[in-house]
């Protein structure tokens, strides 16, 4: 029976390739892992905290601290700012526990906003005191559906004042019984007032508002069993109104089945990634003068891509005349087939220092500029 399995595996079609990273996480220290990054030649890159197990979403606080979500633990953990700059976290410490697998996080005039797998609570925090103030008030509760294949949500705050949650798909391809899976829904910060913003966004953890225009983009993680290469995971323009084609089409159109609603208008991605590299992350950088009209995303890395995927962050420029162009950033979590980890969330600090969290190590990077003497 065993050697009827390997045979099955072995012998699938390139569309149902599997090729997950086998975690060695603990066999390579920080230091080692360290020296097998590449950075941008302007910036350095240091391990700024190490044993936050399943470290996912990243929130800066006013006085420099992180937030970090942990939702295999249901817990979020504060991470000490470096005070005697040595660029290592002075420590860290559990905030709150007991949470239904929280993942987004976003700080906004006081209020820590915290997105559940189907709720989305807030709290005060006291960054100088460093701590909660009061206990935490659910503002939507099953309002949106929780669990699925894509169990997690992000919850930001718009440049409008409004609240904007991203929940994905149920499942791979698949028509939904409700509007809300693979969409993003806009809520007043109450919770009140829902909308549904977008739709056929199959899974956008990560989005993020342009600075100088305000317009919002989101990275989404497309389909998957369509070989190596396709589709490709997208970059969107998100507008209200709008539906961006999953489970009908990918990327600049094209078509996935013949089963599009008549009527349906579609949007194109406005820039392509590549097939299975797993973006989960995208922040446009607003501190640091080098990288203005820079938005950085952090590709998780493939799973079912013959030669692996992602495994990086990439950035990309944004020209006046609407062209976008990608360069790598960060290199060196994956050579030839071999995972040292995985980047899931981005923030920048108000000195420019870009930090990265990464769940395949539980550790989180500090990304800095290289001083000129």
């Amino acid at each position: 029976m065993a050697i009827a399995g390997v045979l099955f595996w072995l012998f699938l079609p390139e569309r149902y390739t599997f090729n997950t990273p086998i975690q060695f996480a603990n066999s390579i220290t920080a230091e080692e892992t360290i020296a097998r990054l590449v950075t941008d030649e302007h910036f350095n890159i240091s391990t700024f905290a190490e044993n936050i197990s399943g470290a996912r979403a990243l929130a800066i606080t006013e006085t420099g601290d992180l937030i970090v979500s942990i939702p295999n633990d249901g817990s979020l953990r504060l991470v000490y700012k470096d005070t005697n700059q040595d660029n290592v976290s002075d420590g860290s410490k559990l905030l709150l526990k007991g949470l239904n697998r929280p993942h987004g996080i976003h700080l906004h005039e006081g209020w820590l906003y915290v997105a559940e797998t189907n709720a989305v609570l807030r709290i005060r925090f006291d960054a100088k005191e460093r701590k909660f103030i009061g206990t935490p008030h659910y503002i939507i509760r099953d309002s949106f559906p929780g669990g699925g294949s894509h169990s997690s949500r992000t919850v930001k705050v718009g440049p409008d004042n409004k609240l904007y949650v991203s929940v994905g798909s149920s499942c791979n391809v698949c028509n939904e019984n409700t509007s809300k899976r693979a969409s993003i829904i806009q809520y007043d910060l109450d919770g009140k007032n829902e909308v549904v913003y977008a739709s056929g966004l199959r899974n956008t953890v990560g989005f993020d508002w342009q600075p100088k225009t305000q317009l919002l983009y989101g990275v989404d993680n497309g389909r998957d069993m369509l070989g190596d290469d396709l589709p490709p995971e997208e970059l969107n323009q998100i507008n209200q109104g709008a539906h961006y084609g999953w489970p009908y089409e990918y990327g600049k159109n094209i078509s996935d089945n013949d089963k599009k609603p008549p009527g349906l208008k579609t949007s194109p991605s406005s820039y392509n990634l590549t097939a299975h590299s797993a973006p989960l992350s995208l922040l446009f950088l607003k501190h640091n003068p080098l990288m203005r009209n820079t938005a950085l995303i952090a590709l998780h890395g493939s799973w079912n891509r013959s030669e692996k995927s992602g495994y990086k962050v990439v950035a990309l420029s944004f020209s006046t005349n609407g062209d976008i162009t990608e360069r790598d950033f960060i290199t060196g979590f994956e050579h030839n087939e071999t995972v040292i980890g995985r980047p899931v969330d981005l923030t920048e600090d108000k000195q420019g220092n870009i930090y990265l969290s990464d769940d395949y190590t539980g550790r989180i990077y500090k990304i800095s500029t290289i001083k000129e003497h």
